[in-house]
């Protein structure tokens, strides 16, 4: 479906969210070893540095330097651009119609619960570069 301004920005939350989630599921745990203690760490650092992009790019958003979000929130309710008067029915139902047409033709299209998907890629080892050099 066509990603709107605004439906990026609540993907963006719910992104940093899940991963906040996950932060705290990683430090709820002990670790058995001093080596798992330091892949905990370097993925809790990963994760971090991945709440940091999406945060950044989420202020990028809320700044509205171009104008867009702006656009947007008075498109959804029903003021055009350039008219005076407001139709939010009108608006309403040509969203509704995108909708519809775009789950008419991607049948197959369901929703993704991304948190398995985060907690298997922040789960494997990291990949750590240490050449030993001081």
């Amino acid at each position: 479906m066509s990603s709107t301004l605004l439906e990026v920005t609540r993907a963006s939350h719910e992104e940093v969210e899940r991963l906040e989630r996950l932060v705290v599921k990683e430090f709820q745990a002990e670790p058995a070893s001093t080596k798992e203690g330091l892949y905990r760490d370097h993925r809790v650092r990963l994760m971090i540095e991945q709440i940091m992009s999406t945060t950044h790019n989420l202020i990028g958003i809320y700044e509205d330097k171009d104008g867009s979000r702006k656009d947007e929130i008075a498109a959804l309710g029903g003021k055009m651009g350039t008219g005076t008067g407001t139709n939010v029915f009108s608006a309403f139902y040509d969203r509704l119609k995108e909708i519809r047409e775009y789950h008419r033709r991607h049948p197959a299209a369901r929703a993704v619960d991304a948190g398995e998907e985060y907690e298997l890629m922040f789960k494997e080892d990291p990949q750590l570069d240490f050449s030993g050099e001081v």
